[in-house]
């Protein structure tokens, strides 16, 4: 099974704004989406710096171009704390640290598409491109070469439709805190037989 959440796990631990670390460090979380009842609503205060969220809902229907495929839609959220900090109701809306937060923001979508590109360049038989053949490289080259070579996750990145990534600020919702959310498609051929060792015998 194609599990987008995990390669963005561990693409979190490698990635240095985020440094995910489940047990002493948690910047990577599964939600269902962005509301009061998520993990990262109810434990902000905790938290410092950036963290990301992949939404756990499913959101799919059949791709009416083929249909022999469903298109799934992941959505992943990126969220940054301004550099002022917390603010009041009294406090007059810090602009400048809004702002420098939701480019941040920007910058993380665009590095975690790079990867995914050319992850997905992989699993369709491309070699990683120069900057990651260094010896600085070589956990990042590994994660990329070993997940684009599992075949539970080659024809799922293969049907990443990146070109196609939807991502944009949020209204502010949480406390000091901007968040930008990306959508990106992902197109998979459909089980087109009826699966018998899913029913009763007889």
């Amino acid at each position: 099974m194609f599990r987008l959440d995990n390669i963005l796990e561990r693409w979190a631990e490698l990635y240095q704004p985020l440094q995910h670390d489940a047990a002493e460090h948690p910047t990577f979380f599964r939600i269902s989406m962005i509301d009061d009842n998520s993990y990262f609503v109810r434990n902000y205060n905790k938290m410092d710096g950036a963290c990301m969220a992949y939404a756990t809902h499913i959101d799919a229907e059949m791709a009416k171009q083929n249909p022999k495929a469903i298109s799934y839609r992941h959505v992943i959220y990126f969220l940054k704390k301004q550099a002022s900090g917390t603010l009041s109701k009294t406090t007059i809306t810090d602009e400048e640290g809004a702002t420098e937060a939701r480019f941040v923001c920007d910058d993380m979508v665009q590095d975690l598409i790079a990867v995914l590109r050319v992850m997905k360049g992989c699993a369709g038989g491309k070699s990683v491109p120069p900057e990651l053949q260094s010896d600085d490289a070589a956990d990042m080259r590994s994660f990329i070469e070993t997940t684009a070579a599992d075949a539970d996750y080659r024809e799922g990145l293969r049907g990443l439709e990146l070109d196609g990534a939807h991502w944009g600020t949020l209204p502010v919702k949480f406390n000091g805190w901007q968040v930008c959310g990306l959508t990106i498609e992902q197109v998979t051929p459909r089980l087109l037989c009826v699966n018998m060792e899913k029913y009763r015998k007889g």
